[in-house]
């Protein structure tokens, strides 16, 4: 089919087929073979339902598969993929989505790795291939106060929803991962008594976790129009906002002829890493910051005193949104805990 195949390539693969039959070989009989064995989008179908269907990741994989794998190879038999086919697939896609491109080829080592131990192949295609995207490094960004002034300034500004901005700033506020920010449920949400309960199908370690919403969160919180199940729904209204809308919304406010976030280079959990970093700052001890950030704790209390911190997290919380209302204010004196 044109244009995996080009015009070159079909006749370099005819010569391929001409010395075959010179060889003694009948390549229509092994096409015949062939046709009892799994096309690529079988092993995906197969993949997903009985290896990933019970995992939290299950819709990423099955987009990350359908958008950049099945356009290509859906209908080829999966033992005719090669090594060059993922290295042309996975470089293709780096060209304009790098990290996603890693993203890819991992998938990829483990669906053929599926392949392998239920008998469909014999090798997994992935071997040797490198990551296009280059080596990747853990972030360490943490925004100066400047830098958060500038950047909730810019989220007033026009190219930004208000559910863009408002979730960005939920991110900074309440120190929670981007994926549980979007996937917030009106039915979570206590706002007279201020908290939040995520369910551990959507907390990233598969614990329930309470988060406490200072005033500056509540403010964001009632603003928000109602009429869906989901705080930040998708425009059909019956899901919420993918996670990586945020960072898109970003990515596109920077490609305008200026920088009109008034920031350097950053992703949305960067803003997560933000608030525990400002946190210890202005005395929260580490082990209530880990309470707050939802850390997966060693030992058998880890599930048993779940609620046992609940009023160091409040007090915690409290005290970062005057920290952070004093950043925004351009005040330069210490926050002190305000007793009461």
């Amino acid at each position: 089919p044109w244009p995996e195949w080009s015009a070159t390539a079909a006749k370099d693969r005819a010569k391929e087929l001409r010395r075959e039959i010179d060889r003694g070989k009948d390549p229509l009989a092994d096409k015949e073979q062939r046709r009892g064995e799994p096309t690529f989008g079988e092993l995906v179908e197969q993949y997903l339902t009985l290896k990933v269907s019970k995992q939290k990741g299950k819709a990423e994989y099955e987009r990350i598969l359908r958008k950049d794998a099945l356009p290509h190879w859906e209908n080829m038999t999966a033992k005719d993929i090669r090594r060059r086919d993922v290295i042309a697939l996975v470089e293709k896609k780096a060209e304009t989505a790098p990290i996603a491109a890693n993203r890819l080829l991992e998938l990829l080592v483990r669906l053929f790795n599926f392949a392998i131990d239920r008998e469909m192949l014999d090798a997994n295609p992935c071997v040797r291939v490198n990551k296009p995207g280059g080596k990747e490094s853990s972030r360490d960004r943490v925004l100066s106060p400047d830098e958060i002034r500038g950047l909730w300034n810019a989220l007033d500004r026009a190219w930004f929803t208000e559910q863009t901005a408002a979730a960005l700033r939920l991110i900074l506020i309440t120190a929670q991962r981007p994926g549980e920010v979007v996937s917030m449920r009106g039915e979570d949400l206590d706002l007279g008594e201020g908290w939040w309960t995520i369910p551990a199908e959507r907390a990233k370690n598969g614990l329930a976790h309470r988060v406490p919403l200072n005033r500056m969160a509540r403010r964001i919180l009632e603003s928000l129009p109602a009429g869906s199940p989901w705080v930040f729904p998708s425009p059909g209204m019956d899901q919420h906002i993918h996670r990586n809308a945020l960072a898109l919304a970003i990515r596109r406010a920077r490609q305008r002829n200026t920088d009109p976030l008034d920031v350097g280079d950053f992703s949305p959990h960067d803003l997560r890493r933000t608030a525990a970093s400002h946190m210890a700052s202005v005395g929260v001890e580490r082990f209530v910051i880990g309470k707050l950030l939802n850390h997966v704790e060693p030992g058998v209390t880890k599930v048993y005193d779940r609620h046992s911190y609940d009023a160091e997290k409040k007090k915690a919380m409290d005290k970062w949104g005057r920290k952070l209302s004093a950043i925004l204010a351009s005040e330069q004196a210490d926050v002190v805990e305000i007793s009461g």
